[in-house]
């Protein structure tokens, strides 16, 4: 099974491109163009550092965590997870002992609990612990904590191909599958811990989106319509609304699922070809992720009253969190190569993109 993470290949404004058809539209749709409302700041790097990603933002957005990717004198790239705030800026977070690599994919709605993977371990970073490493299912022998709860309490990933649930009573205990599924992983938790998304892969190595409970289980989510292929990656704070990525006659698209009202694509940005979300706010209103070409990727915030709006950037660009109110959206900006945030009014009504 890929090893699927919300990591795009960047391009650097000195390297020469051969452009589609399709990627001259995009830049000269003039729909694309970011709503002025909306403003964005680099995070910067540590030492060294020549590309960085903010992978996930705290309640009130001002904690930012990823990765930096740094030249090493006698080693080709170092990567270290960061925990980022204004007054700090950009703190490495270390590495287990025995890695080489680290990387943060979630925070805790207050910003002081931080879950990620050094080399191939899930851990739990505080400032009083520092990285802690959070073991392995048995038989396995690589962990990935993708996501946590409100409160740092309950971590979610996968070891090996098995969808994982943690708490410090608990330790590592894994997710049951559904009928003929095989594999399985955890992207994202409730606020309390109580629904876990992600999705699975059957014995044909068919991928769908899960919802777990612990009184109903792993159940499917589906599918767009034409789709074989679906992935949940966000959660709202109380579990009942979900976001990803779901094949569908017109491609890849983006989608949001309720319990009332299914699966629903939110279509493209003008002049590109698919989408994906990857981020929600608490209330499950607000939306991010990235719409994508042959070419170029650009990060969006979508609403219900406002569609799918572009994050100003330079045309590489990514959105992976967002903050409760769903006003602050964390990313990276891939023509400046560093890990962004993006402001926004909250609830602002934007130029909507069509949903196809």
């Amino acid at each position: 099974m890929h090893h699927f993470q919300p990591v795009l290949t960047v391009r650097t404004k000195r390297t020469t491109f051969k452009f589609t058809v399709a990627t001259v539209l995009f830049f000269l749709a003039g729909s694309i163009h970011a709503a002025g409302d909306i403003s964005g700041i680099g995070l910067g790097f540590l030492p060294g550092g020549t590309f960085s990603a903010a992978q996930a933002v705290s309640a009130d957005g001002a904690v930012a965590v990823g990765y930096n990717d740094s030249v090493v004198p006698g080693v080709s790239t170092s990567r270290h997870a960061f925990r980022w705030t204004q007054p700090t800026g950009m703190v490495s977070l270390g590495l287990l002992p025995g890695n080489n690599a680290s990387k943060a994919h979630g925070v805790s709605a207050d910003g002081t609990v931080v879950v990620g993977y050094s080399g191939a371990q899930a851990f739990r970073w505080t400032q009083s612990t520092g990285m802690i490493g959070l073991g392995f299912l048995p038989g396995s022998s690589g962990s990935y904590a993708l996501g946590v709860s409100a409160d740092g309490a309950v971590v979610v990933g996968y070891s090996d191909n098995q969808a994982f649930r943690w708490t410090q009573s608990t330790g590592m205990v894994a997710l049951k599958l559904a009928p003929d599924e095989k594999n399985s992983r955890a992207h994202a938790v409730s606020a309390d811990g109580s629904v876990v998304v992600g999705f699975s892969v059957n014995s044909k190595g068919r991928r769908q989106a899960f919802r777990w409970t612990q009184s109903g289980g792993m159940v499917g989510l589906g599918f767009l319509p034409g789709g074989t292929d679906s992935a949940a990656v966000g959660v709202s704070a109380d579990g009942s609304v979900v976001v990803g990525r779901s094949d569908s006659r017109s491609g890849t698209r983006a989608f949001r699922w309720s319990q009332a009202g299914g699966m629903i694509g939110l279509g493209t940005l003008p002049g590109t070809i698919g989408s994906r979300a990857f981020g929600v706010s608490a209330d499950g209103t607000t939306v991010v992720g990235y719409s994508e070409n042959r070419d170029v990727n650009h990060a969006f915030r979508w609403t219900q009253a406002g569609g799918m709006v572009a994050l100003p950037g330079d045309g590489f660009n990514a959105a992976f969190g967002a903050s409760s109110d769903g006003s602050i959206v964390a990313g990276y900006d891939g023509g400046k190569r560093q890990a962004y945030i993006w402001k926004s009014s909250p609830n602002k009504k934007s130029a909507s993109a069509s949903l196809h």
